[in-house]
């Protein structure tokens, strides 16, 4: 019996576009697919159901395994299986863990159910998510640099209205606290009901520096214009969240490394969604490396995990087979291990 393997990276989330908008769509936002951190998942058909995850993910797994079964056609409803998650993600640090897990799974789920090349889309309404962010949704698809439309109703998944590749020379720092959190569950609820609307000139300003500034400047290779542009875009909506989150920034230590790596010239910086996750912009590896040597002699970064990645401008998920016998293997001329999911 052979088992599927499906395997993700992170969504950064640079901040929304609308907030209990006066008129049109809701939410909306720009966001970028990266190769890592990100998580690996396996499945395969069982006499029961099974999984097996850290105690964290081990109910949530489980409660998106018994909704998919509840959403998906009947013909294709998969068997009871065992779960594997081999490699996880850090949780509510804003790199999209939830939903990245979740799709890996609804994949593989799908895959167990005789079901291929099934859009993120459904695989997202298949296990609930995308109830304000569908960056990360559409990112496990294709990947690259995102811009959603926002949404209209509260059941909607908010459509891709703009994709680009990141040019593949230039890099992210990922600086992540080892000890603290971002807001998630009844805490993100409370806090949006607690943050007062976006105005209008305010989401006018953050669709003039997507439209006019960030996607021009990334269509052209325009660094300086990319990390200014992503600044601005940021910069806008952590002062607009100050109020229920603490400053421009979640996090204090993270202000502070914000504010160092500006002096020191880096001005692509911020947050990643609710944070903690302070990501940096970098022009090539060599920057990178350099930044890191930097940043980790700060004593601000001593309780940190500082991650180095690129964009992740494909399809975020892939597909392993691991044939069980000699009979499972295909036959000389047909596809191998891998596949797209």
């Amino acid at each position: 019996m052979s088992a599927i393997t499906v395997q993700t990276g992170a969504r950064l989330h640079f901040g929304l576009l609308a907030v209990q908008a006066a008129r049109g769509r809701n939410f909306g936002g720009v966001g970028l697919m990266v190769q890592s951190p990100g998580c690996e998942l396996s499945i395969e058909a069982a006499d029961r159901d099974d999984c097996s995850a850290e105690p964290e993910m081990l109910a949530r797994l489980s409660a998106w395994r018994d909704e998919y079964r509840r959403r998906c056609p009947a013909e294709h409803r998969p068997p009871t299986c065992r779960i594997h998650l081999s490699r996880a993600m850090p949780s509510h640090s804003g790199l999209g863990s939830g939903t990245q897990t979740a799709l890996a799974l609804a994949a593989a789920l799908a895959q167990l159910g005789g079901e291929n090349e099934i859009a993120a889309t459904e695989l997202a309404r298949r296990v609930g998510r995308g109830a304000r962010s569908a960056l990360g949704i559409h990112g496990f698809d294709c990947g690259g640099l995102l811009v959603e439309g926002g949404k209209r109703e509260p059941h909607d998944i908010s459509p891709l209205v703009a994709r680009l590749d990141l040019p593949e020379e230039w890099r992210v720092l990922l600086v992540t606290p080892n000890d603290r959190r971002g807001l998630s569950g009844d805490a993100e609820r409370a806090a949006f009901s607690r943050l007062t609307p976006f105005s209008i000139s305010l989401t006018e300003s953050l669709c003039r520096i997507v439209l006019m500034e960030l996607l021009p400047a990334v269509a052209s290779h325009d660094f300086p214009s990319t990390a200014s542009a992503l600044r601005e875009f940021g910069q806008l909506n952590g002062s607009h969240f100050a109020p229920v989150q603490g400053g421009i920034f979640a996090d204090p230590q993270m202000a502070e490394l914000a504010k160092w790596l500006a002096d020191q010239g880096h001005v692509g910086v911020g947050q990643s969604s609710w944070g903690p996750t302070l990501w940096v912009l970098c022009r090539d590896e060599a920057e990178a490396i350099r930044c890191r040597e930097k940043l980790a002699s700060q004593t601000s970064a001593g309780a940190c995990t500082i991650h180095l990645t690129a964009a992740k401008n494909s399809r975020v998920a892939t597909l392993a087979r691991a044939w069980g016998n000699e009979h499972d293997h295909p036959r000389s001329g047909e596809r191998g291990d891998e596949g797209i999911v």
